[in-house]
């Protein structure tokens, strides 16, 4: 199937019907059609090929039409998928004109209605309207989606900025407190950048921000792990199902990576551009809070500044 095509769904009992309506509307060519027999092979299909407009008999071997729909509409209701909610036009067909019976189809969720024995001219006509408001749908979900990835990426270095990362330590540490799995953080520092801005520019201080970030990105080589700008020249690291030990090793990567870099920095570490990294690690419980590890963190993280820069240092509780 081409990418980019309409799925549509045809629910209905008698195979005549679905035969007639599935042929008449494969006449369209940015249509992809699908049939089901009764509720239940409907709800299968509508989790696998996710249609985009479903066509529903009002009356179903195992359901009716307006019970099929409650379903799907409360299916969207409790989706996570996105922040918007899903929704998926119905159109409704019956053989028999019930003012009654349209009423609470709508009312259950439903969005048209069909008499049957449906009128190709019509079907085509209301199907092509109804893929127009679909159309519009995605262009409003994709212009969400892109929208909501640049409110959560840095401007200057393009990884994620402080509020994805707030949003993420909250969402991982419910999700390694549900599993009993560690969860690791690391805060980096570069070391003396005030003096790097002061010594060389602002401009230079941009690109240095930029190539730093793009190190501790890279030095990351699982999916699930995320690092983040912080704020100024602080970054973020959360390292979800990690242990100190391979916190340890993450941050190792990152401290080396950024030395690697060789930016020149006379008021830094041999001269270079350097960071120091605090790092601290725990399994989360219900009596502790993920602010408490970021403090562990950030503690780390002075420790490490203290002690002379461009090193790593664990919190003393994550230790043995």
């Amino acid at each position: 199937m081409p990418a980019g095509k309409y799925q549509l769904l045809v629910v209905d009992s008698s195979s005549a019907n679905r035969q007639l309506i599935g042929e008449c509307l494969s006449q369209l060519d940015d249509a992809s059609v699908s049939l089901a027999a009764d509720g239940q092979s409907a709800v299968e299909l509508i989790a696998s090929i996710r249609p985009d407009l479903i066509l529903i008999d009002m009356n179903l071997r195992d359901t009716d039409g307006i019970s099929l729909v409650r379903r799907i509409r409360n299916r969207e209701q409790l989706s996570t998928e996105s922040d918007l909610n899903l929704w998926t036009p119905v159109i409704f067909l019956s053989s028999v004109m019930d003012e009654d019976m349209l009423a609470q189809g709508i009312i259950a969720g439903g969005d048209d209605f069909l008499h049957k024995p449906v009128s190709e001219i019509i079907l085509l006509a209301k199907v092509r309207a109804m893929l127009r408001i679909v159309g519009m749908q995605r262009d409003i979900h994709a212009a969400h989606r892109r929208l909501k990835q640049i409110a959560t990426l840095d401007g200057l270095t393009c990884i994620p900025n402080r509020r994805y990362f707030d949003d993420t330590l909250t969402t991982e540490w419910k999700r390694c407190q549900r599993a009993g799995a560690p969860l690791s953080l690391l805060l980096i520092d570069i070391d003396y950048f005030k003096q790097f801005n002061d010594a060389y520019g602002h401009q230079a201080g941009d690109q240095c921000l930029k190539a730093v970030a793009s190190a501790l990105n890279e030095s990351l080589f699982r999916v699930e792990d995320s690092v983040a700008r912080y704020g100024g020249e602080e970054f973020a690291a959360i390292l979800p199902g990690t242990a100190a030990a391979g916190a340890l090793a993450v941050a190792e990567r990152m401290r080396a990576s950024t030395s690697e870099l060789r930016i020149p920095h006379k008021h830094g570490v041999d001269s270079f551009v350097s960071c120091s990294i605090g790092v601290a690690s725990t399994h989360p419980v219900a009596e502790q809070t993920a602010e408490q590890l970021l403090q562990a963190a950030d503690h780390s993280l002075y420790e490490a500044k203290h002690a002379g820069r461009n090193r790593i240092v664990l919190h003393p509780e994550c230790r043995g």
